[in-house]
């Protein structure tokens, strides 16, 4: 068994170098560890412990997209939290698709994963970069910080590949590879 996802690595150097001074604006009003950049990517499906032989089928399902450049104009521009800004539980950086292709590509592999058995996520496809699960939050600072950047782009792409991403979950935090 292998705990896996459908995701898309974060190749982007103006990101990587921006990162540092997002963790230390940040830092102060949100307590916890950071997403290593190595480990920064995009969720389109979660699907958990999953036996091998399972894996080879999903990676059959989705081999019109996995591994393949797809051509996707993306822009990393302001934070989100989840659930609320009252209870952040997620701190994100959010991705903006202008033209769309983000959001057909999350329907895309949401439908062929159906055809295996998995059921189609019932909320909203959001399309964010988790940054860091907070265990402490300065809220009004929080707020602040996340309103003086909402304007600020902090990397772009053009182009990002599909994966099947195994999440191996340790003490030091998790390690995402792709499989």
């Amino acid at each position: 068994m292998k705990r896996i996802f459908i995701g898309s690595f974060i190749e982007d150097d103006t990101l990587k170098r921006n990162y540092p001074l997002i963790k230390k604006e940040f830092g102060g009003c949100l307590k916890g560890r950071w997403t290593p950049f190595e480990n920064l990517h995009i969720t389109f499906k979660f699907l958990g412990d999953t036996q091998e032989e399972k894996i080879d089928l999903i990676k059959q399902s989705l081999s019109s997209v996995l591994d393949k450049d797809q051509n996707i104009h993306i822009i990393f521009k302001g934070f989100g939290v989840f659930p609320n800004i009252n209870r952040p539980r997620v701190f994100f950086l959010k991705v903006e698709n202008p033209d769309k292709k983000l959001n057909q590509l999350n329907e895309l592999i949401q439908e062929k994963l159906e055809y295996l058995g998995y059921k189609r996520d019932s909320k909203e496809f959001i399309p964010h970069i988790t940054l860091k699960r907070p265990k402490f939050t300065n809220v009004d600072q929080l707020i602040l910080k996340m309103n003086n950047f909402q304007e600020t782009v902090f990397g772009e792409v053009y182009r990002i590949k599909v994966n099947v991403i195994q999440s191996i979950l340790s003490p030091d935090g998790a390690k995402y590879i792709k499989i």
